[in-house]
């Protein structure tokens, strides 16, 4: 890997640890206040009907990665005219786009959490806040898109840890807020939450405006651009619909089999898992626009070392992380929230590991977003992805649990690995005996000898503190010594013995 790509990858990465940290540390806090301050049933209620809005999130998600791809293969080419070109087309795009979303909702999501969803009796008004805030809120986050997706692209990190500062006072200021107010608690909260998007995004935009000249707009029709860009967010966009059914789908319909409670369950699982779950997605930020740059520039073993160095390293940073809150699950939350809903302590585990399952190919799909021609591929993965929805509606039907809804996503996940293999082993020649001996197995092994010591201490010892501490210095240095010692190459190795003396000579200087 070249030194400049991957000191720029290093740097990223940690100003975005740094955003991860600041913001993990203030959404825990402030998830447990909220919770305690509007209840399970509303807590679950601001979840569901927010989810309602999101379902048509895939619309953003398809040109966000759209407008990434195409933005970084540019700047890889040093064409700075033609990421303005894009730019301008994707602005115009997001708009048509917003008011699509905000005309359907009004609609559609009015009349579906009037007659569809489970809202306890007195608590429809306050449903309707939550709902038109969070339309509000959708349409100026859809225009947003493109400053993010080129904010990425241009691997300007910094920003993200400069907001957060910002973002997280201003949700500490909704809490207090929300804590000593006498309007309607669930309303209140719904329009704090429309009111910190709306500065959040205002910052954003400002910063691109005065950092990027490809950000100045203009009126623009480029068909071949245009025709471009839509085929890759058309077929990409099955993706982004499997995806939307699979969390907030399946959210939908815990809410018509159990009701408000439950999915306050779940959305407190989905907050743990996305805790986690940036500490990878940081990384895998960092080195995203890496590997479309150099898929751009013909370095084909140069992105098959990034994704196969990429793919170890995030699944050992996720598994350094999962690991303690897998085996502490129900101490964890019991610390953390004054009331735990049922269902929640399995559902946070379960989430931990399908995520654990899914990112051994993350970055394979990533190589199929480089590669362009991404139809084949999307209808197969957004058809077996989409399995989610109706499988978990039938083991739901049949009166199972809600936690056979995370079983059904665990298996969807198995098989996705050999699909998503199969179907971009030939855009970088990546063989399945390459795929097992530098991924799998090496984080298969991982995993086996990480897991035996905390396991024998989950049973043997009684929960409390004394067992949490142990659990967490054990998995640590488990999954430390395994990493180094058997999942990782030799000049991986050689790598991580310079960085202390790089960074002692820093501090010299």
């Amino acid at each position: 890997m070249p030194t400049s790509s991957t000191s720029r990858i290093v740097k990223n990465t940690l100003l975005l640890y740094f955003r991860m940290f600041l913001t993990m540390g203030v959404t825990l806090y402030t998830s447990r206040v909220i919770l305690d301050v509007l209840g399970v049933e509303d807590y679950g209620i601001y979840n569901v009907v927010g989810g309602v809005v999101s379902m048509l999130s895939f619309l953003t998600g398809a040109m966000s990665n759209a407008a990434q791809r195409f933005f970084a293969y540019e700047i890889g080419k040093n064409n700075n005219e033609k990421v303005n070109n894009i730019f301008c087309l994707c602005i115009i795009a997001h708009f048509i786009i917003a008011v699509f979303v905000v005309s359907v909702m009004e609609i559609a999501g009015v009349w579906f959490v009037q007659n569809k969803m489970t809202i306890p009796d007195g608590r429809i008004d306050a449903a309707y806040w939550v709902l038109q805030s969070t339309i509000f809120a959708t349409f100026f986050s859809v225009m947003q898109v493109p400053y993010n997706a080129l904010i990425i692209a241009k691997e300007r990190m910094g920003i993200y840890a400069y907001v957060s500062i910002i973002e997280c006072i201003l949700r500490l200021i909704i809490v207090y807020v929300l804590v000593i107010g006498t309007f309607d608690k669930l309303k209140l909260y719904a329009l704090l939450q429309l009111s910190v998007t709306l500065i959040v995004i205002s910052i954003y935009k400002i910063y691109c405006k005065r950092q990027f000249e490809e950000t100045k707009f203009h009126l623009l029709w480029d068909k071949k651009i245009l025709k471009e860009i839509t085929y890759f967010a058309g077929w990409n966009m099955l993706g982004e619909i499997a995806w939307t059914f699979t969390g907030q789908g399946v959210n939908i319909i815990l809410n018509l089999f159990f009701g408000p409670a439950v999915n306050a369950a779940k959305a407190i699982s989905e907050q743990v898992h996305g805790a986690v779950s940036k500490f990878v997605s940081n990384f895998q930020t960092a080195i995203n626009p890496q590997i479309v740059k150099t898929y751009a520039a013909n370095q084909w073993d140069e992105t098959k070392k990034l994704v196969f160095c990429g793919t170890r390293f995030s699944y050992y940073l996720l598994l350094l992380l999962s690991l303690p809150l897998i085996t502490e699950t129900d101490f964890i939350l019991h610390l953390w929230l004054v009331d735990v809903p049922e269902y929640a302590e399995p559902l946070c585990r379960m989430a931990l590991i399908v995520s654990l399952i899914a990112i051994t190919t993350n970055y394979l799909a990533q190589v199929a977003k480089a590669y362009g021609k991404i139809r084949n591929y999307q209808i197969v993965v957004s058809a077996i992805l989409f399995l989610n929805f109706p499988l978990s509606y039938m083991f739901l039907k049949l009166g199972y649990s809600p936690i056979s809804t995370m079983y059904v996503a665990a298996f969807v996940q198995f098989v996705l690995i050999i699909v998503r293999l199969f179907l971009t082993r030939k855009m970088i020649t990546i063989s399945f005996h390459d795929f097992l001996q530098k991924i799998m197995k090496p984080v298969i092994i991982v995993s086996a000898v990480a897991i035996i010591i905390p396991i024998i201490i989950t049973y043997c010892m009684p929960i409390g503190w004394l067992r949490f501490t142990f659990n967490i210095l054990i998995s640590t240095v488990c999954i430390c010594f395994a990493s180094y010692g058997l999942g990782m190459q030799a000049e991986e190795r050689t790598y991580i013995k310079k960085i202390p003396g790089k960074i002692l000579e820093k501090f010299r200087k």
